[in-house]
C-alpha cells in the first residue's frame, strides 16, 4: 500500500471530490498504477482538520496542465466516505459538528510492529475499532502517512493488521506516542476487532 500526506486548498479538494461516485482526485502519487491501494492523510490549508482516507486507484494522469494537473483518481472504501464528506463540508465553509467517536479502551499490550524494514515491540495505550495509540520505543518515530504492519498473535500464521500513522508526538503528556488507523479489510482487520472486543469484555476503562 502506498501512503502520503497532502495539504490542499479548499477549492482543490472540492474540485476533486465526487460525492455521487465516492471518488476523490488527488494531485499526487502520479507514479501509482491502476488498482494500487492508497492511504492519504488529507489536510485543508487554513483549517485544523485532518483525515486519513483509503481507496483504490482508478485512474492515473502522469502528465497534465494547470487546469488538469497530474495525479490519481481514488475510489474510496466505504469506511472513508464519512471522512471525505466531512472534509467537503469544511471546505465549503459549512457549520460542522464533531460526532461522538467510537469508545477507546485503555489497554496495555505489547505488539510487534513492522515499519520501514524494521520491527519493534510497541505497547498500546488505548485501542478502538478504528485504531490505537502506541507508546513508541527508542528510535525514529513513524511519520503521518507511514504504513505499519501489526502482528496479532504468535506463530507462523498469526494475522497481521495494516495501519496508517495519523499522528505522532515527541513531547509533553503524550511523549513518544504514535496514533494509527487500522486499514479496514482482510483477516488482520477482523483480528483487530477481536482485540477490541476482548478489551471491552475485560472491563477496560472506556473513554
Amino acid at each position: 500500500m502506498q501512503s502520503t500526506a497532502l495539504n490542499l486548498e479548499s477549492v482543490q479538494y472540492l474540485s476533486g471530490w465526487r460525492a455521487e461516485a465516492g471518488s476523490l482526485f488527488l494531485p499526487a502519487l502520479s507514479d501509482s498504477r491502476v488498482g494500487d491501494q492508497v492511504a492519504v492523510r488529507v489536510g485543508l490549508y487554513g483549517q485544523p482538520i485532518r483525515a486519513t482516507v483509503f481507496g483504490k486507484v482508478a485512474m492515473v494522469r502522469r502528465m497534465g496542465r494547470p487546469s488538469l494537473p497530474p495525479g490519481i483518481e481514488l475510489y474510496l472504501d466505504r469506511a472513508s466516505l464519512p471522512a471525505a464528506r466531512f472534509l467537503a463540508m469544511v471546505a465549503r465553509g459549512e457549520p460542522v459538528q464533531f460526532r461522538e467517536r467510537a469508545p477507546r479502551y485503555a489497554l496495555e499490550r505489547e505488539l510487534s510492529v513492522s515499519t520501514r524494514g524494521s520491527t519493534v515491540e510497541a505497547r498500546t495505550a488505548t485501542v478502538s475499532e478504528g485504531g490505537c495509540a502506541f507508546h513508541w520505543p527508542a528510535g525514529d518515530l513513524p511519520q503521518p502517512g507511514d504504513v505499519l504492519a501489526i502482528r496479532l498473535g504468535q506463530g507462523l500464521f498469526a494475522p497481521t493488521a495494516r495501519a496508517v500513522v495519523c499522528w505522532n508526538a515527541l513531547g509533553g503528556p503524550v511523549e513518544r506516542m504514535v496514533g494509527v488507523r487500522i486499514v479496514p479489510e482482510g483477516r488482520g482487520a477482523r483480528a483487530w476487532k477481536s482485540v477490541v472486543t476482548e478489551a471491552a469484555r475485560s472491563g477496560a476503562r472506556a473513554g
